[in-house]
């Protein structure tokens, strides 16, 4: 479901720099085109090591971006290390890239950072009432391990009791035991991490099963419109933590929805933001390195500070040191728009509590 927000950040970023005669390198004294490459993953790790490599050795391409969700970043991520080719990306929570490599040297990453992201759904239940009984329904990809082990801890951080923890693969099509079990626990709180198919074939076993919990937070799952699409008002309330948002005052940020929209016809996702930013810092790097050079490049990656669409963008402050972590808070889907619900200084609608049934 991410494809399509990424293929469009990467393109339009490359168009505008096209569109203005290409970047310009000292070593030339000359602007120079650019040329994007996209190969389609198939949301397979083995289809990202495949591309990659395609992309180093028969294209010869001189830097890469990555694909979206830890698993098929690091594919990605870890062909660039070896062939000593500088990528950036986004999609991919700081912690589980981390956990990955915690000495990355060619691959930079742009996104929230987990430590600060499993918190946000117990700030959001704070401003509301609640039995602070949690069910945690998270996978076994990175991000459901990192996440799942974090809100363990944040929840006795925050006066919550875990009373019921399911673990699974992806892929799953029978949730109906675990379901049972989240609901004999008396669990109020829904919190999950998974991908969409497998977040939307839960959320409608949980509505046939009458499994109706007052607040349902459903990481990474529920941040494409095909959550939506798939489900249209039986989705209303759900939440997921977000990163940009429209009304963020960044350079861009209030026109990059409606550019997206009218482009596609298609309702946006903030990975429009960080993807068209995550080409525009390569680009920038590349200029400042006023040649192609491989490690000059690397280098000036590493140097970055400025403010971009998605936010301030600096890679040394960052954990790990090829990191920039964008702040989070939570989005609500409702009428099929997603809204800021927390924190209040930034809300764009009042929350939707308890979920309708």
């Amino acid at each position: 479901g991410f494809g399509l927000y990424e293929g469009w950040g990467y393109k339009t970023a490359v168009d505008e720099v096209n569109k203005a005669g290409g970047l310009f390198l000292s070593k030339y004294n000359a602007k120079i085109p650019v040329r994007l490459q996209l190969y389609d993953d198939e949301s397979r790790p083995e289809q990202v090591t495949t591309n990659t490599q395609r992309l180093v050795l028969n294209d010869k391409v001189n830097a890469l971006l990555g694909s979206a969700t830890p698993p098929l970043v690091l594919a990605g991520a870890t062909v660039a290390e070896r062939n000593r080719v500088p990528m950036v990306t986004g999609i991919a929570p700081i912690r589980a890239f981390l956990g990955a490599n915690p000495k990355w040297n060619y691959t930079w990453d742009i996104f929230f950072d987990e430590l600060d992201m499993t918190q946000q759904q117990f700030h959001t239940m704070d401003t509301v009432k609640s039995n602070k009984e949690v069910a945690l329904f998270t996978d076994n990809e990175q991000d459901g391990v990192v996440m799942g082990g974090l809100w363990e801890q944040n929840a006795k951080k925050f006066g919550y009791h875990v009373a019921y923890h399911a673990n699974f693969p992806v892929g799953t099509t029978d949730f109906g035991d675990l379901i049972r079990r989240a609901q004999s626990a008396k669990a109020q709180i829904v919190i999950a991490q998974m991908i969409t198919p497998d977040a939307i074939t839960l959320w409608k076993q949980m509505q046939t099963l009458n499994y109706h919990p007052h607040a349902a937070f459903f990481e990474k799952g529920a941040e494409p419109v095909q959550w939506w699409s798939a489900l249209n008002k039986a989705a209303q309330g759900v939440m997921v933590a977000g990163y940009w948002y429209p009304t963020l005052p960044y350079p861009g940020a209030s026109s990059l929805r409606t550019r997206f929209e009218k482009d596609t016809g298609q309702t946006y996702s903030q990975h429009i933001a960080d993807t068209y930013t995550s080409a525009q810092v390569l680009m920038d790097a590349i200029v400042s390195a006023g040649s192609l050079d491989s490690n000059a490049i690397n280098d000036a990656i590493g140097k970055t500070n400025k403010t971009y669409v998605v936010g301030p963008i600096n890679f040394a402050a960052g954990p790990g040191g090829h990191t920039s972590p964008l702040p989070s808070f939570m989005l609500q889907w409702q009428n099929g728009q997603t809204q800021i619900v927390y924190p209040s200084k930034l809300a764009t609608a009042k929350l939707v509590y308890p979920l309708p049934s």
